[in-house]
């Protein structure tokens, strides 16, 4: 009699919390918890640079442990990429929102890729596409660099305006 009224009391409170952490009992709207708001950026440091394109991928993704060569950084998921051409020595990327899955992060990583052609497309070290980009045939790059979140982060909040310059050859 005592492990069944264990074994209800157990279920209800699991049953509680799945529905406080997915907001079905709450009654509120999850939405606005499920999307994080990306920084406005000002990439700087891009004279050398002009006439070509700028492509940042949001990602989930690692790096290696051993090794500081960028392009050996394996991504495992674009969350939110953008691209544009190299008219002057700056660029700013307006701020924009990206859902979060779970109670993963939405982005851990940020690669900057400098290439002569539009559309860059980032393939693995393993030969494969991470899932969410669009693919074409420019996979040469100029130029690598990447930021971790947790340095994205750290920096706002010493900036305290919401808006980060990252200067792309200091990185």
């Amino acid at each position: 009699m005592k492990s069944i009224k264990l074994f209800f009391v157990n279920a209800l409170i699991l049953f509680i919390g799945v529905g406080l952490m997915t907001g079905a009992i709450s009654g509120g709207k999850t939405d606005t918890a499920r999307l994080e708001k990306l920084p406005e950026l000002e990439i700087q440091g891009l004279k050398e640079y002009k006439g070509q394109y700028l492509t940042v991928f949001y990602a989930l993704g690692s790096r290696p442990f051993f090794s500081t060569d960028n392009s050996k950084i394996h991504l495992s998921q674009i969350k939110d990429s953008r691209s544009v051409y190299i008219a002057s020595e700056k660029i700013r990327f307006a701020s924009t929102e990206i859902e979060k899955e779970g109670f993963r992060p939405s982005y851990n990583i940020v690669v900057f890729v400098v290439s002569k052609n539009p559309n860059y497309t980032w393939v693995n070290a393993n030969g494969e596409s991470p899932q969410g980009l669009v693919i074409s045939e420019n996979r040469n790059a100029t130029f690598i660099n990447a930021v971790n979140k947790t340095t994205i982060d750290k920096n706002l909040e010493d900036v305290q305006t919401g808006q980060l310059a990252i200067n792309l050859v200091n990185l």
